[in-house]
């Protein structure tokens, strides 16, 4: 057997739900010269009989002793890996056959670039599609802020490069915090072509098992990002962080015209210091492109949300005109269409 060009990484625990489809995608994938890194972490189910069912030498099974969780699995998968390419896969998603392919070429074409994701289809635990996210790439610096933009089973990363950064480095929220710091010293880059199903499944730790700490770490992650630009001193409430993340609801309960237009005056803040920060990956009209939509997309709901009078006074402080016009448009259609429910039911 030839040296691969790839290493495909896949940490399993208690997945034997999906496992085989997650296995099926890597092995008919275009791209043939690869191994296939998998790692046990400990499971009881039968996980173990259904990797042990395959016959293919490019299977490269690894049991750990004990459960080490994701982070030092993941890690220990890195350490192991043939390749300076590595592929992340989970074992609930599916990959489409030209994934492996696409972002091989683009890494031997773009050697600054230390990590690659793709655009991905997120679906139910029954194939049914949720939404397809087609963020441009063009917004993952910015972006990568205030959350992450990446799927984590969609990348394709450099070895070197991530061991530079001290690999996953946290419990919770790991990926976040690798994007993160590859951000501050390598190109990423986002493929604009969907090439992974992303299940929600209900064994997921970051959605469902361990929702809490995840968001407990990604909140901790977004204020330690935000001082990153703005300095250690730097502190806006609770709540304008949590809408930053796009958690609006603990700003959208008080109602509070004025706590809205102070929240995005301190986005427009920091936007100007990320603009004014120096990175591999800064871009000023990619920058200031993602910040308008962040900015539109948070006003959007809130004038969507709030009454009518509150979501004019807020979008005319702001000097939003164009979502404005675009609100009182709606507004007009739903009172012209209930004066016609009215008059239909006076007429009969």
């Amino acid at each position: 057997m030839s040296e691969p060009l790839v290493t495909v990484l896949m940490p399993v625990y208690n997945s034997e739900r999906f496992l085989s489809e997650a296995i099926d995608s890597i092995l008919n994938q275009t791209l043939t010269d690869f191994e296939f890194l998998i790692i046990d972490d400990g499971s009881t189910d039968n996980g173990l009989q259904i990797i042990k069912s395959y016959n293919d030498p490019r299977i490269r099974l690894v049991q750990n002793e004990k459960n080490l969780g994701i982070t030092a699995t993941l890690n220990k998968g890195i350490h192991l890996a043939r390749t300076d390419l590595i592929a992340r896969m989970d074992a609930d998603d599916i990959s489409y056959p030209e994934r492996l392919n696409k972002q091989y070429t683009y890494l031997s074409h773009h050697p600054d670039c230390a990590l690659l994701s793709t655009q991905a289809r997120v679906i139910t635990e029954d194939k049914q599609t949720e939404y397809i996210d087609d963020t441009d790439s063009d917004f993952f610096y910015y972006n990568l802020t205030f959350s992450t933009p990446i799927f984590h089973p969609s990348v394709m990363y450099r070895k070197k490069a991530v061991q530079s950064v001290g690999m996953y480095t946290v419990p919770h929220s790991e990926d976040y915090e690798l994007f993160w710091h590859l951000s501050r010293k390598y190109k990423i880059y986002n493929l604009p072509e969907v090439l992974l199903d992303y299940r929600n499944s209900s064994a997921s730790l970051s959605q469902v098992n361990k929702k809490k700490e995840y968001s407990e770490a990604a909140y901790n992650q977004l204020v330690r990002n935000v001082r990153f630009y703005t300095g250690d001193n730097y502190t806006i409430p609770e709540n304008f962080m949590k809408c930053l993340q796009h958690d609006f609801e603990p700003l959208s309960k008080e109602k509070n015209i004025t706590h809205i237009v102070e929240c995005i005056h301190q986005l427009d803040f920091i936007t100007e210091r990320i603009l004014n920060s120096e990175n591999v990956n800064r871009d000023t009209k990619s920058i200031k492109k993602a910040a308008v939509y962040k900015r539109k997309l948070i006003l959007s709901f809130f004038a969507k949300t709030l009454p009518l009078l509150k979501s004019i006074q807020l979008l005319l402080r702001l000097g939003e005109c164009n979502i404005l016009i675009k609100q009182l448009g709606i507004s007009f259609q739903k009172k012209m269409r209930s004066i016609t429910r009215q008059s239909s039911s006076v007429t009969k």
